[in-house]
């Protein structure tokens, strides 16, 4: 029987702990407060091994905090045939450092990298021997695959000096498991900062995008460019087992966008209302996918949060970005969810193309208007896989002003989150000596977030 030993390693970087969070799924994001997410990726993955007759264990390094070294003393106790690692475009090197520790003391072990990064480019790691093999996108059949010698799809190696990658493909949705959460420690989820119940655990409906089009965004590399549904009837499954099995408080849907399926949505609310499940979730979507009916039966079926992507308080922003919305849409969808009683999530961009330079009077004007409850700034980034990044490297567009949109998405997170209202709003919400201890590492985690500076791996 195979045996796979599947990694969330807890990375090395700018924090009053020395380490961060990375999400090791098709985002690649980087996570600047003290929130390790479960890793459903992995917990599908491992689901899916097992009913197919392999042996899958978890090693949860990020929320439990273990080293390099630590993890590597639970390796050589497993004595697995292979160890998968998804990595980020941020994490890269330390997930190197972390290849070479196993290839020394577990030389036996086929090591497997995954991830945005090295989807687009494999030969990031099998050409200096860090990996054996990429998965290439989505998790679940390339990783069996490996364990059967069949190398045909999802899936690049190196023969000779020349790197193999296999035909790209989705897996069925229908066909998948229930995601493995009897492998993880889910009452180890806790958090004080966005969610409003614990534990907390992650889940999907969907995998993709209904629109995929925009630039900045690298999602196809895992999607193909499509959206997949999976079906009412697991998604309530998932539901009783989350509630019923595990005691779980709180999902966050890690759908890229939520309501892209507005029937689909509004079966699992009902299904909620109507037996009376009792949870609290959040989600994230586009606000061009969203109304004030399914608002409320959201917001009356447990749903507290929701995050938009508004990206820019500009159109013309907007509209080389290829965002496909309307300033009038953002400001109607934040209306929509507050008016229902929803917290609103916005993620917004510094930096754009052709010279469009991001003012921090204009956007402040612009988060006032939307009134939102957290705000998430990120500096544009030309991700491998985006169509961005062709133009990049090809020299037919230009970043525009990169330092200057690092300093000023610092500048805005200061000028956000350290209102004298907003730090007493959050201190209002402590419950517990547990809570307290969790809001200072996110205090102390943001402030050196903000202070210095944040080294990616991946030198492009």
């Amino acid at each position: 029987m195979p045996k796979i030993i599947l990694l969330d390693p807890l990375g090395r970087g700018a924090s009053i702990f020395g380490h961060c969070h990375y999400l090791r799924d098709w985002s690649g994001h980087y996570n600047p407060g003290y929130v390790p997410l479960p890793p459903l990726d992995l917990m599908y993955a491992a689901a899916y091994l097992i009913s197919n007759g392999c042996e899958a264990k978890i090693i949860e390094g990020s929320i439990k905090h273990l080293t390099h070294k630590k993890i590597i003393e639970i390796i050589e106790k497993e004595h697995p045939g292979y160890v998968f690692l998804p990595s980020t475009s941020l994490s890269l090197d330390d997930d190197k450092d972390l290849s070479l520790l196993i290839r020394k003391n577990i030389p036996y072990a086929k090591i497997i990298f995954a991830g945005p990064l090295v989807t687009h480019q494999p030969s990031l790691v099998l050409s200096d021997n860090s990996a054996d093999f990429v998965v290439l996108g989505e998790y679940e059949s390339p990783l069996l695959n490996i364990t059967k010698g069949d190398y045909s799809e999802n899936i690049a190696y190196l023969l000779g000096n020349k790197v193999i990658c296999g035909r790209r493909s989705l897996v069925d949705l229908d066909k998948l498991p229930l995601p493995a959460r009897q492998l993880i420690d889910n009452q180890a989820y806790r958090f004080v900062i966005f969610n409003k119940r614990n534990p907390v655990t992650t889940m999907t409906i969907s995998r993709g995008c209904p629109y995929g089009k925009c630039e900045f965004c690298n999602s196809s590399l895992f999607a193909l460019g499509k959206i997949r549904y999976r079906n009412i009837e697991s998604i309530i499954e998932e539901l009783n087992d989350i509630v019923f099995k595990y005691r779980i408080g709180e999902i966050f849907f890690k759908d890229q966008a939520f309501t892209g399926n507005r029937e689909l949505v509004w079966k699992m609310c009902e299904y909620i209302l109507s037996n009376n499940i009792d949870i609290s979730w959040r989600v994230s979507t586009r606000v061009d996918l969203v109304d004030k009916e399914l608002l409320a039966l959201m917001h009356k079926a447990g749903c507290h949060q929701i995050s938009f992507g508004f990206e820019s308080y500009s159109q013309d922003a907007l509209d080389i970005l290829k965002k496909g919305i309307t300033i009038g849409q953002s400001k109607q969808a934040a209306r929509l969810a507050k008016e229902t009683g929803m917290e609103v999530m916005g993620f917004f961009i510094f930096g754009s193309l052709r010279g469009i330079k991001v003012s921090l009077a204009e956007l402040f004007k612009f988060i006032s208007i939307l009134d939102v409850d957290y705000a998430q700034f990120n500096r544009l980034e030309i991700l491998p896989g985006a169509p961005f990044y062709g133009k990049y490297v090809s020299g037919r567009a230009m970043l525009f002003a990169e330092e200057s949109a690092k300093r000023d998405a610092k500048y805005a997170y200061l000028k956000f989150y350290f209102r004298p209202g907003y730090l007493f709003k959050q201190l209002a919400k402590i419950k517990s000596w547990d809570d307290v201890i969790l809001l200072t590492r996110i205090a102390f985690d943001a402030f050196l977030f903000l202070i210095l500076p944040l080294k990616g791996s991946h030198k492009r």
